[in-house]
Parts: C-alpha cells; sequence; structure tokens
C-alpha cells in the first residue's frame, strides 16, 4: 500500500525525470519541490517505491528513475482525477474542412500537424472508416484527352481524387451524364451496374473501370492515416535509445497500430506504455482519443512519444477535443 507521501515522491520522481531527463534523488526532490522530511526519510520511501517496482536504480547514478509500472501508476491517477468538461471544447476541425475546401484529406493532414505542434509531440490522426459511411456524389473531369479525373465526395466530407486512362475520349456533357448516372447507381445499389434502360454499351468498359476503381479503393483506404511531427519522436528516442527508432517507426506505419486503436475501450481517453503496446516497445507510449467532424462522423487521434511524456499536459489537451 503505497502513502500519500509515497505517492507524492512519486510523482515528483516522474515529472522531474520527464522534465529533466536523468535520475533524481533525495536532494533534488528537496530543492525542486520542498518536501519538508529529511532526505534520510526521503530515501526510505524511495527505497520503499523501489521495492514495489514503482522506479528502478539506474547503472550510472545514484539517483532513481520510473519504471513503466510507475509511470502507469501516476497515469491513472491523472485519469481517474482528470474531469472531461464540455467547456473550453476545441471543436474546429469543421472550419478546417471549409478552408480546404470540404477536402478531407488536407482537413486531416492538417489536424494531425496541428496536434502535434500543440503537445510537441508525433501525432497519428485517423480518418473515418468510409467502408462505413456512404458516396454522395461522383464527379468525373476530364485532365487530357485520355485521363480522366474521378472525384469522389463521401457524406463524411471526405474526397478522393482517382484517377483514370482511358482509350477514348469524352466530352464534358459525356462526363456530366455519366457522372450523375454513377452516382445514382452508388447511391441506389451501392455499386455501377449496367441497366437495361442505359442505352449507352460505348460506355460499359469505362463503367466497370469505374465500378472496380471505387471498390477497390473504399477497401484499401478504409481508414486514411495522417502523421504530424514525426521528426519530434525520432528525436526523443535519439536522445534516450537510438537502436529502438526503427521497430517503433516500423511499428506506427504499419497496420498494428490501427489494431490497437480499434481494440481501445470505451473510455474518453486511452494510454498505452511501453509492452502494453507490443513487445520491445519499451521506449514508448500511445495516448488515444477520438474526434468528431459531425454528430455522426468520428475518427481518433493517437499521440505518441517516449514513456518519460507530459502526460497531464497531452490527456489535457485531448479531452478538450471534441
Amino acid at each position: 500500500m503505497i502513502t500519500k507521501r509515497q505517492f507524492r515522491i512519486l510523482n515528483a520522481v516522474v515529472e522531474d525525470y520527464v522534465d529533466l531527463g536523468q535520475p533524481i534523488g533525495s536532494k533534488s526532490l528537496i530543492e525542486r519541490h520542498g518536501v519538508n522530511v529529511s532526505p534520510a526519510t526521503i530515501r526510505n520511501d524511495m527505497k520503499r517505491l523501489e521495492e514495489m517496482s514503482l522506479i528502478e536504480k539506474t547503472h550510472t547514478s545514484s539517483g532513481r528513475v520510473p519504471s513503466n509500472l510507475g509511470f502507469r501508476f501516476y497515469v491513472n491517477h491523472i485519469l481517474d482525477q482528470h474531469s472531461f468538461q464540455n467547456n473550453e471544447r476545441l471543436n474546429h476541425i469543421s472550419d478546417m474542412l471549409v478552408n480546404n475546401h470540404y477536402d478531407m484529406t488536407s482537413t486531416l493532414n492538417e489536424f494531425a500537424n496541428e496536434i502535434s505542434s500543440m503537445s510537441e509531440y508525433t501525432t497519428l490522426v485517423v480518418g473515418p472508416n468510409h467502408s462505413e459511411h456512404q458516396i454522395n456524389t461522383v464527379h468525373l473531369i476530364k485532365a487530357t484527352e485520355h485521363h480522366l479525373v474521378m472525384v469522389v465526395v463521401f457524406n463524411t466530407g471526405h474526397v478522393d481524387h482517382l484517377h483514370l486512362s482511358t482509350p477514348d475520349s469524352y466530352s464534358t456533357d459525356d462526363l456530366i451524364m455519366l457522372s450523375n448516372y454513377i452516382t445514382n447507381e452508388i447511391q441506389t445499389r451501392n455499386e455501377v451496374g449496367m441497366r437495361d434502360d442505359f442505352d449507352a454499351t460505348s460506355y460499359q468498359k469505362l463503367i466497370q473501370q469505374i465500378n472496380t476503381l471505387i471498390k477497390t479503393e473504399i477497401s484499401n483506404n478504409a481508414y486514411g492515416v495522417f502523421m504530424g511531427g514525426k521528426v519530434k519522436l525520432i528525436d526523443a528516442l535519439n536522445e534516450s535509445n537510438v537502436s529502438s527508432i526503427q521497430p517503433i517507426l516500423q511499428y506506427i506505419e504499419s497496420n498494428q497500430i490501427m489494431s490497437l486503436i480499434d481494440h481501445m475501450n470505451d473510455a474518453r481517453i486511452n494510454v498505452k506504455i511501453g509492452k502494453e503496446i507490443d513487445e520491445g516497445l519499451d521506449e514508448i507510449s500511445i495516448i488515444i482519443s477520438d474526434y468528431h467532424i459531425d454528430d455522426e462522423s468520428e475518427g481518433h487521434i493517437a499521440v505518441i512519444g517516449p514513456t518519460a511524456m507530459r502526460y497531464h499536459d497531452v490527456i489535457q489537451l485531448l479531452g478538450r477535443i471534441w
């Protein structure tokens, strides 16, 4: 059982280690936190925290550093104490969407970079799962004589730009007619086919190509993942353990992190530390939350940093995002 004073010392060790990046001793705790007990008492409490595996001794210093279990104890207390109130919520992603002309890709890329800048950590923003949403409209635009751009607008506001090469040339009127036909087919049947009343056999190959392209795009891009501030994680890891960089980057750039995000519980904010994420990932922590585009569409935010990250600040930031 941890006492109030021991918990205060654990908090101080965590916060000082995050700030200073070096082992923390009893003298430092007294000077920085004004703990009104003798150095011997603090050393005894630190020894007890070490016995509980909440802090640990390094080989190069007489001070102590938080263990991953200590970070977990510290984070759980923050989550228990944090109140996710509705006041001062940040919800300007709608404004971003307007400013980016309803291009969801540009909006979420900007959003990822903004959260990274505010948190000072690498950030992943995961877009809504488009396989669960509907296509609103399809527009075909002639780029060159034999090159079309298909603009696919989802009901979430997400916009995809797909490219087609065609052996035939199509007029603007042809493309308007085909755009209306394809939009109607997708909205009513969720795929593009050749109806008996559609007298346009010359368009058959193009329509088949479009149908395949749309299905492939939705399947391959069920999630759009946008990364902001990648270099911040590299810089942080360079300071502690260069050898850990490659497996961590491979993890966050793979589908594994998507599986982790998908299997989060229903808590407002989830925090995973070290091996809680995956074996061999002792060096990082991930703080995950949701964001909303509107009342129906939501995605995920994952802030990634070293285990010695400013948990309180990031949790407070994500708690304000609706």
